[in-house]
């Protein structure tokens, strides 16, 4: 995961006091408090990823609504070296499987949403077939899943897609072969410029 304007010591720093604070004090770190507060311990996201898991920066992923299984695998990855991360394998470090499960279960239960951002309307309908050819078997059609547990890259910040696919086609992140072939093709039909197209009909945020 790439940052911009957040540096790594200061998420580190926040992600760290919140957990030994809430240990200190002796709470309840997973619980929801009766007021209907998140965790504690989902709120040392929030920093980076922003309230509820809706990131406010483009460097950043949202994770709202993301399906509960992908959050655990791609967390795993962090913390195993399956994927690429400026911090977020050193963060992932300082949990247990039970915190991350609380994390995954809070996560995938919040609203999905749909960054509004600039995108060049010419490559829009380009980028929409490309999907459907490549990617909608997995990653679903808009805002409907596949129901194969792929996370829904509509309305996704394009300059996170931009860098994770790159992390992707060099293989510092670690994908399933389905999606490995897929990348391959499309890159091998349509080059650089198909790649950017589908990332602005992502970026769009219409299906």
């Amino acid at each position: 995961m790439r940052l911009l304007k957040i540096p790594a010591f200061f998420c580190l720093a926040v992600a760290w006091s919140l957990t030994v604070s809430a240990q200190q004090d002796g709470a309840n770190f997973g619980a929801v408090d009766e007021a209907g507060y998140p965790p504690l311990l989902v709120q040392t996201c929030f920093s980076c990823h922003g309230p509820g898991g809706q990131s406010q920066s483009p460097a950043i992923p949202s994770i709202a609504g993301l399906p509960r299984d992908y959050l655990l695998n791609v967390l795993a990855a962090y913390r195993y070296g399956g994927r690429f991360g400026t911090i977020m394998d050193r963060i992932m470090g300082a949990y247990d499987k039970p915190q991350v499960e609380i994390m995954a279960d809070y996560f995938s239960r919040q609203p999905y949403r749909v960054n509004k951002q600039d995108a060049k309307w010419q490559l829009v309908d380009r980028g929409r077939q490309l999907h459907r050819r490549y990617c909608r078997e997995c990653h679903g059609d808009g805002l409907q899943p596949s129901g194969k547990g792929a996370p829904l890259l509509i309305g996704a910040w394009m300059d996170y897609l931009r860098w994770t696919i790159r992390d992707y086609l060099i293989g510092i992140n670690q994908g399933d072969e389905e999606m490995s072939r897929q990348l391959a093709r499309l890159l091998r039909n349509h080059g650089e410029p198909g790649l950017e197209a589908l990332i602005h009909y992502y970026g769009k945020g219409r299906p």
